[in-house]
């Protein structure tokens, strides 16, 4: 069974880099943005061993000593724009990453200059949604053509 979150003592020590943007890292490529998510589980099960009856102490740190995390980490692919788009002065350009789906996975803060949404906005979404009717099926049809090549381009 699961154990409640809010009986939860907090004696496990986590070591995270702390990140609050994408983008290559300032300590070098050392670290990676890895997106985790899970639950916090019994372990071992009472019911791992039937007929066994397992010792456990009974303390204020039993919940902490005979839990385990169980997530799946995801690896968040950050932008890796060449450096002339990214160092570009011209206001009208940003950088988007998109996942086979069409779902934004990256956004360029320069976003928010062009099309007046914020990265956030953006991310998760569905990039044809934001598209006009009559250009969805136009926009689709590039997108496929580029996974189909395998390749990058830019939509003017």
């Amino acid at each position: 069974g699961n154990v409640n979150p809010d009986s939860m003592v907090a004696g496990h020590l986590n070591r995270l880099k702390q990140r609050n943007s994408l983008g290559p890292s300032r300590d070098g490529t050392n670290y990676a943005v890895v997106h985790c998510t899970g639950y916090i589980k019994n372990w071992p099960p009472t019911d791992m061993f039937p007929g066994v009856h397992m010792e456990r102490p009974v303390d204020d740190d039993m919940h902490a000593s005979h839990c385990c995390l169980v997530a799946i980490g995801r690896l968040q692919v950050t932008s890796t724009a060449s450096n002339d788009m990214t160092n570009s002065n011209n206001q009208s350009e940003f950088i988007t990453r998109h996942a086979m789906d069409g779902k934004f996975t990256f956004v360029d803060q320069r976003v928010m200059n062009v099309l007046g949404y914020s990265p956030t906005d953006l991310l998760g979404k569905i990039c044809y949604d934001f598209c006009h009717a009559e250009d969805q099926m136009n926009v689709k049809d590039s997108f496929d053509q580029v996974l189909k090549q395998k390749g990058n381009f830019s939509l003017m």
